[in-house]
């Protein structure tokens, strides 16, 4: 479900095999005597698989504590109306000594990171098939990025900096152009806003021979504008399987119009900086590109 050999943020807690044993033994003892496989360090949570059909998922950083209950309580609720697999917790636990959060009980999904196996033509227009499902109305109750939910126009300090950070790094980058592009998306219309999983970087989307066969990773789940997904979703599928994906998604929604696509290239440009400025691999090579498949490198 995540790849060992990736950099990420250093973890609060060490999440060791006994720990898991021993959550496991206190609150789903009829689960306890099933093996524990590998464990799959992620940015913010550890996987360790629980059997062959299990995998037990926890919170590596407090950060991620404070994110992962939308994932026990939204993705229970929002699943049954989609087509796609994703990590839904079957089990919640509660914390311990050694793990001071709660956790949950997975299914484990088969597949490769895109990162390591990218998605083919079919398996971009797999993902926007799946965004499409996901784009759905949200109740008012419905959590909100802090990040990503809000407007362009109201990230554009944000971007301005990273793309001067970049600069200052060495990163060749046309940041005239890039502004200019995401200010084109910025002061466009959002005439709707939708569920959107708003981190659907190489990490997040399994693969197996090129298809979708999973989302992980719901911790960003939130009301935002679905230009902001399918920007995303650009970054990761890169302009020669750009029309894929659109095609995809518009097989199940209606088209998109051109505000809507000028908001996609803005939010891909947004995301793409975002991972460039990142020292993590393999996000800041993602990222970086990403910014020259959008022609913005300089």
């Amino acid at each position: 479900m995540s790849t060992t050999g990736w950099s990420g943020p250093a973890a609060d807690i060490a999440v060791t095999q006994s720990a898991v044993r021993s959550l496991l033994e206190r609150d789903h003892p009829d689960l306890a005597s099933l093996p524990l496989g590998d464990a799959y360090e992620g940015w913010d949570n550890v996987t360790i698989r629980l059997g062959d059909a299990l995998a037990v998922r926890i919170p590596r950083r407090a950060h991620a504590a404070q994110l992962i209950e939308r994932e026990h309580v939204w993705l229970p609720r929002l699943a049954p109306a989609w087509d796609f697999a994703a990590p839904v917790p079957e089990r919640i636990g509660g914390p311990s000594d050694e793990v001071p959060w709660a956790w949950a009980v997975v299914p484990w999904l088969p597949g490769v990171p895109a990162y390591d196996e990218p998605l083919s033509g079919r398996g971009a227009a797999d993902l926007g098939r799946a965004l499409a499902r996901l784009h759905a109305p949200a109740p008012p109750e419905a959590p909100r990025n802090p990040f990503r939910s809000s407007p362009l126009a109201e990230r554009a300090e944000r971007f301005d900096d990273r793309v001067e950070r970049l600069l200052e790094t060495g990163v060749a980058l046309d940041a005239d152009l890039a502004r200019e592009h995401f200010h084109a998306g910025a002061v466009q219309r959002r005439p709707l806003e939708t569920w959107a999983h708003l981190d659907l970087h190489g990490a997040n989307v399994l693969t197996r021979r090129g298809r979708l066969a999973g989302i992980l990773d719901w911790g960003d789940l939130g009301v935002a504008d679905p230009a902001t997904d399918l920007g995303q979703a650009w970054c990761l599928v890169g302009s020669a399987r750009v029309r894929d994906l659109l095609k995809g998604y518009d097989d199940a929604v209606t088209p998109l119009d051109e505000a809507a696509l000028l908001r996609m290239r803005a939010e891909a440009l947004a995301y793409a900086v975002t991972l460039a400025s990142l020292e993590e691999q393999p996000y800041r090579d993602a990222g970086r590109r990403a910014l020259a498949d959008l022609d913005v490198a300089g």
